[in-house]
This record gives C-alpha cells, structure tokens and sequence, in this order.
C-alpha cells in the first residue's frame, strides 16, 4: 500500500492528575513539505536577488577604478623590472662571494687531510720495512751460522779452506739479497706513496670540478632568470597595450563570468536540495523497514505456529525444528527484501546524480556559448596588436639562441682548461714520491689557484663577463687548484 510521505503529524501528550486520577491529553498538528518548500524558495530567491545588487555595486567600484590603473601601470612594471634586476645581480654576487669562499676552506682542509695522511703512512710503511728488514738480517746472519755448523761437521784439514770458501760465497749472496730486498722495500714504498699522491690529487681535481660545475649552474641559473625577467618584461608590456584595448570588454567579460559563477553555483545549489531530499526520503523508507519488518515477522511467526498448532501431526521436537525452519526462512526473506530495497535506492540515487550532471553540462554548454562569442568579438580587434608581439619576440628569441651558445662555449672552454692543468700536474708530479720534498707538498698548494682566482675579482666590481671567462689579473704560477 502506498503512503503519502508529504506532510507529518506532530503528536505531543501531556500527562496530569485531576482528583487523584491520571489523565493524558494527546493534540497532533500536520505539517506539510509544501509550506516548507515554499517558505525556502522565497528565501533563496531573497538571496539571489541580495546578489545580484552586489554584482552591480562592484561593477561601479571597478569602472572608477579602471581609469587609475591604466594611468599607473606602465610606471609600475617598469620600476618593479628596474628593482627585480638589480636584487637579482646582487644576490647572485653573494652567492659567487659564498661559494668561492666555501670552495677555498673545502680544498684548505682537503688539504690539510692529505698531507697529515701522506705523512702517517710513509712513517708506517717506513716502521714496517724497518722491522721487516731486521727480520732479514737475522735470517741472513742464522743462515751465516749454519754455514759455520756444516763446515764444523768436516775433517779438521779440509775445514779452513772450506770456510773461507763458502763464506765468500756467502758474503757474496748476502749482498745481492740485501740489495734486493732494499730495492723491493724502496719500490713498495714509491708505489704505495705514489698510488696515495694520485689518490689525493684525483679527490682534490674532482672536488674542484663539482666546484667549477657549482660555478657554471649558477652562472646559468643567474643569466636564465635574466632571460626570463626580460621575457615577462616583454610580456608585460604586452599586456599593458592590450589592457587599452580590453577596457571595454573587461566590465562585459568580468560581470559574464561573475554570473556564469552564480548560475553554477545556483544550480549546484538545486542539485544539492534534489539529492538531499532523495537521501531523506529514502532514509525514512529505510528506518521504517526493520519495524515493518520486525512486526510483520512476529505475525507470520504467530500464525504459523498457529497452523502448526491446529495442523500438527508430529512430536514436539518435529514442531520445534519447523519453527526453527520458518525462522531462517523469514530471516532468508527479510535480509532479499532489505537488498531489495537498497538496490531501489541506489537506482534512484544513480538516476538523480544523472540528472544534476545532465543539468550541470547543459549549462555549461550555454555560457561557453556565450564566452566564445564575447571572446571572438574581442579577438578580432587584438589580432593585430598580437601580431606585432609575435614579430618582436621571435627577434628576441633569435638573440637570445646567439647569447647562450656564447656563454656555453666560454662555459666549456674553461672545463678545458682545467682539465689540461690537472694532467699536466699531475705529469708533472708524479716522480720520485718518496723525496722529503715530495712527502711535505705532495697535496699541498691546491688553495694558491683558487687564492689567485678570488683575488682577481677584488679590484674591480664583478660582471657576469668576468664569471664567465675566468679573467684573472695577477701572474702568478698555476698550482693543484683551478676554479
């Protein structure tokens, strides 16, 4: 049977004693959904038109408004231009100062490191051929004495010449054998020191390279942030011209967006109520089931039992087992009708979410209409005036392909250059490591290039030109460090 879920009754009971006897008093009042919706459509209609009188108060304030900014524009973009390019100059010159500052302390310590490091294993390697060789000489001299037995084991006649015989030969072996053994003590140590010497200069080069690599990225980072600086400045001008232009559109095209907006949000509103009352109704249906259910089961419980108790031709037990039967089976029979009922609502729910999005896409369909029409009018009177920025970037942007295959090409030149110091040096000073003079500059003098290097950009301010090329000022000698 169906139901009239569109008004409710309210029922209120009072309860009281009168000469000692208890009444109650039941009143109901109906209320109707109508009354209801009625009474929030007028509301919402209130609002929009609230809205609406806002929408015309900002279009005054904007055109007021309008006349002063175009006035003040182009001054404004070409000051705030002016400021963003000399704080950028400025922060890349402190960034440079902090890297080369940073890169001199990393080689100083780097330094510092290797040579304490050189020092402590020669002495090491030294301590253990020390040891190694006194070991030697003891064997040669246990060896001298089993020379000296075996003679001593021969006839008396035959024992002097024997010994001064073998002992001769003896002395003879035992300097080709300590010689050798000097020379493969002294060829361990050259090849160990000089396998650390390279070691250390191939950590000190590769620290150098990160710091040149550190350089150059932030010499492009520098003139890339430029490039983009004058290309939104080129921009902006742009825009400026076209905001003369734009004047009479942008009023049109503000308030047409303004009210596309509130069409959208009106109608999301709509769709909000739609589904909302859905959800309410079908959350009624689902909170009066289990009490239909529940009540309807007790009946069919009672007059099965009922008919069992007419009808019955079995024991007890037997009775008992077919009213356990009946229970699944009503339990079987509620749990497809609540499914039942949960297939219904979400079909309803899919139904209503179909419907708002049809709604949604037809309204947006309309105002892209109307966009496209307003856009289109607009276009037709910018196209020259876009043609003209078209013509001077495409210029700028030719200048700019020849600017940076410049500064790549400085760029690349200087790795050049550092890669040929570093295999000259270490040509150069990869001969007798072992030498005192060797042990105490075997890494040392990495900092006096990077000091030379720092010590050019001193005399005068720093231009990117300068960063670029490496120019230095001074004369003096080239040693482990190149920045």
């Amino acid at each position: 049977m169906s139901k009239d879920f569109s008004s409710k009754t309210l029922k209120r009971t009072r309860k009281f004693v009168v000469d000692g006897v208890e009444v109650s008093v039941t009143t109901s009042k109906i209320i109707r959904d109508d009354e209801k919706k009625d009474e929030e459509m007028r509301f919402l209609r209130r609002q929009e038109l609230r809205e609406l009188r806002l929408l015309q108060k900002e279009e005054q304030r904007a055109l007021a408004l309008l006349n002063t900014k175009l006035e003040s524009q182009r001054e404004q973009i070409q000051k705030r231009f002016d400021q963003e390019i000399n704080a950028k100059k400025k922060q890349f010159d402190t960034d440079l100062e902090t890297l080369e500052k940073h890169q001199k302390q990393t080689i100083e310590k780097i330094e510092t490191e290797h040579s304490v490091k050189l020092k402590e294993e020669t002495k090491r390697i030294k301590m253990e051929q020390e040891r190694e060789f006194i070991k030697f000489m003891e064997h040669l001299k246990q060896k001298k004495k089993e020379v000296k037995h075996s003679v001593d084991k021969m006839p008396r006649a035959e024992r002097k010449d024997t010994l001064k015989q073998r002992m001769s030969t003896f002395n003879e072996t035992k300097v080709k054998m300590e010689d050798r053994f000097v020379g493969d003590q002294r060829n361990y140590l050259d090849t160990t020191l000089k396998m650390i010497i390279s070691n250390n200069k191939r950590e000190i080069a590769e620290t150098e390279r990160e710091c040149l690599n550190k350089k150059q990225e932030l010499i492009r980072e520098r003139e890339g942030t430029l490039w983009d600086m004058e290309e939104k400045n080129l921009l902006d001008k742009h825009q400026l011209l076209k905001q003369q232009m734009k004047d009479q559109y942008f009023l049109q095209r503000h308030l047409l967006l303004k009210k596309h907006e509130k069409e959208q949000e009106q109608m999301q509103c709509y769709n909000q109520r739609m589904i909302e009352l859905l959800k309410n109704r079908q959350q009624q249906e689902k909170g009066r089931l289990p009490k239909n259910q529940r009540n309807e089961a007790k009946t069919r419980l009672a007059m099965f039992k009922k008919s069992l108790r007419i009808n019955s031709t079995g024991s007890a037990s037997e009775d008992r087992e077919k009213i356990k039967l009946f229970s699944q089976q009503e339990q079987k029979r509620q749990k497809a009708e609540r499914q039942h009922q949960q297939q219904k609502h979400e079909n309803q729910m899919r139904e209503m979410m179909g419907q708002c999005e049809s709604n949604i896409r037809e309204l947006q369909q309309l105002q892209n209409e109307k966009c496209h029409l307003l856009i289109e009018n607009e276009t037709q009177r910018l196209k020259h005036l876009d043609e003209q920025h078209i013509h001077q970037m495409r210029e700028w942007r030719e200048q700019l392909k020849l600017r940076k295959r410049t500064i790549e090409d400085e760029l690349s030149a200087k790795k050049r250059d550092q890669e040929a110091f570093f295999m000259m040096k270490e040509s150069i000073d990869n001969s007798n490591p072992s030498s005192p003079q060797k042990l105490s500059s075997g890494s040392q003098g990495a900092g006096a290039y990077l000091q030379q290097s720092m010590s050019g950009r001193r005399g005068a301010s720093w231009t990117g030109r300068q960063s670029i090329t490496g120019q230095h000022t001074n004369n003096q000698a080239h040693t482990h460090s190149y920045t």
